[in-house]
């Protein structure tokens, strides 16, 4: 009982973390939006982000939950925490350096790779972006790229103090690291950029120090535990690669760093995409990527996390394994599926609450929140994607859920293009769409197949070539809200023949109930939204605040009556909540009483 107590309250603290930590989040987009907007300059800032971010996704986030937590995990329970110290000396020197020799390649040749970006003949025939690049933009294009390839290196090495505490189950401190890391981004900008008018490379700057600052926080902890004394030099490096533990975390870290090399590819191919759109389209496709994420870290993140040392010690109990897998995913999809609702129909609320201050104007605020309408259904797919993860690689299978990415990422490439081309024909299709309705309501559809039929055919013409419309932008989100669920779908698949743990009774069937009901409570949201939608003046932000809290306050009624109508087994954690609230009233009021 103790224990099922703790790994409630290690999950809750994760949470309450990771929430002030997004909301930091919120803050510091709020903040760079409010400096730049979505402006040219912040383009160029987020196209040369993406390649040190990249290179620290493929080098050490990917191989962290898919093998070295695992191995960690295994070591510590066997062989005791001497093993695990030399382990852990021996990983962090191999990452560091490998992390040091690539960025330090990335950081002499910048130059050429940013004048093949722009220059290629092949990639300007597909995504035509260089007649948005001025002459000024080269040299701070490389500027940014160089100073921000220090990051990949301060992260490689935190990300692995990260791992080796949440072995420790010292989920708390390795939660705040992400906090102080936009805690610094978010003063750091204000003062570089406000004060010392240094415009995106005060950004740039504030990033590397937010990443030694990930570092630093978790030392004091991370020194409680680790007494070894940290050995380096290249004779350590060569007993590191001959270590037995380091050859297999390698073994199955290359398919998770394979896979994630094929999603960064994926994220930079959007990248190029969406700078190739209208100015500001790739800076409002990063800001609702942020608000996105929101329940996705906070809920599916934070539950993921904790369920992962648990998966690996019970990866040889076939029924323990599948209780917590199941739980797991049900207990994501039930705190996420009320949110995906809620940023669904209060997408423009939010985005204004969220951005719309200073350079960030009404166009940005209608980019941004169509964006986050389409990529809200990903959400959903992320969740589940992020636990079906943990579940291969606590059983220490790497290579099979590749199968299942490869396949996401193969359909967000091609719907990718496909769809930005046909959302930039937006105001083309949109007429067409809104004759066939009022065709079937009031002339009871005569003519409607002729219109039909019409517009499949101009389908392929609107989707193979570049419209005006700057919500083209939204053909992002789209393709990578239906590659998730094409993944989703996969890797559930792949997982029951590893392991079949996937069931109709478990795992589909009260998930179908969960979105089902949070279908409905979408649709009443969005009356609600209308009917009070027009009563207030929606220009002030009070009146904003208001609707969004009435709206959402029917949002979880409507939710919590749907779980009790439908037999949600997870309403018990709202159920007991309340209940706990209660309790500690009712205790309030005695202690009162005796006093």
């Amino acid at each position: 009982m103790l224990k099922v107590f703790k790994k409630k309250n290690s999950v809750f603290f994760v949470m309450v973390l990771l929430f002030l930590t997004k909301i930091l989040g919120f803050l510091k987009l709020r903040t760079i939006a409010q400096l730049f907007g979505v402006s040219h300059e912040l383009d160029i800032f987020w196209a040369a982000f993406t390649i040190p971010d990249m290179l620290f996704m493929i080098l050490v986030a990917g191989s962290i939950n898919a093998a070295v937590i695992p191995i960690f995990s295994d070591i510590f329970r066997k062989d005791g925490k001497d093993a695990l110290n030399k382990f852990f000396n021996y990983l962090t020197l191999i990452i560091v350096f490998v992390s040091t020799l690539i960025a330090l390649l990335f950081f002499i040749f910048t130059p050429q790779l940013t004048n093949f970006l722009i220059k290629s003949d092949g990639l300007q025939k597909v995504l035509n972006f260089a007649q948005r690049i001025e002459p000024g933009d080269f040299d701070l294009f490389v500027n940014l790229t160089r100073l921000m390839m220090l990051s990949p290196i301060l992260l490689g090495a935190s990300t692995l103090v990260t791992a080796y505490l949440q072995v420790r189950k010292q989920f708390f401190v390795t939660s705040l690291a992400p906090l102080f890391y936009n805690l610094s981004m978010i003063v750091g900008s204000w003062v570089l950029v406000s004060l010392f008018d240094m415009g995106v490379e005060g950004i740039a700057i504030s990033a590397v120090i937010g990443s030694l600052l990930h570092l630093l926080v978790q030392l004091p902890k991370f020194k409680t535990y680790y007494d070894t004394k940290f050995k380096i030099g290249f004779k350590t490096l060569f007993k590191a690669f001959k270590h037995k533990k380091t050859r297999l975390a390698l073994k199955l870290a290359i398919p998770r760093t394979i896979g994630i090399f094929g999603e960064e590819i994926n994220t930079l191919i959007n990248t190029l995409i969406s700078f190739s759109l209208a100015t500001g389209a790739l800076s409002a496709y990063k800001f609702a990527l942020s608000l996105h994420f929101f329940p996705i870290n906070i809920i599916g993140g934070s539950i993921a996390q904790v369920a992962l040392p648990n998966l690996t010690e019970q990866c040889d109990c076939k029924k323990e394994f599948s209780k917590t897998f199941n739980k797991a995913i049900q207990t994501s999809l039930f705190l996420v599926l009320p949110v995906v609702s809620i940023m669904a129909v209060l997408r423009l609320p939010l985005v204004r609450l969220a951005y719309g201050t200073g350079a960030f104007d009404w166009r940005a605020t209608i980019l941004t929140s169509w964006t986050l309408l389409l990529l809200s259904f990903s959400i959903i797919g992320q969740t589940v994607v992020q636990i079906l993860l943990r579940a291969f690689y606590a059983l220490k299978e790497t290579w099979l859920p590749l199968v299942g990415i490869a396949i996401g990422i193969l359909v967000n490439v091609s719907l990718a293009f496909l769809l930005t081309n046909f959302f930039s024909h937006y105001y083309d299709w949109r007429p067409i769409l809104e004759q066939m309705f009022l065709q079937i309501r009031e002339t009871n559809g005569q003519g409607f197949l002729e219109v039909l039929l019409s517009f499949i055919k101009d389908i392929a013409r609107w989707s193979t070539n570049r419209g005006d419309s700057d919500l083209a932008v939204g053909g992002l989100s789209l393709s990578f809200s239906i590659s998730y669920i094409v993944q989703t779908i996969s890797l559930m698949l792949l997982l029951n023949r590893k392991e079949k743990i996937v069931t109709w009774t478990k795992t589909i069937t009260p998930a179908v109930k969960k979105l089902f009901n949070a279908g409905l409570m979408a649709l009443g949201m969005y009356f609600v939204f209308k009917l009070f939608d027009f009563q207030l003046d929606t220009t002030r932000t009070v009146s904003i605040i208001i609707l969004s809290i009435i709206t959402s306050a029917y949002g979880f009624l409507s939710y919590w009556l749907g779980s009790k109508v439908f037999g949600i087994e997870e309403i018990s954690i709202i159920d007991n909540f309340i209940q706990s609230i209660k309790n500690n009233l009712l205790r309030r009021k005695k202690v009162d009483e005796i006093a």
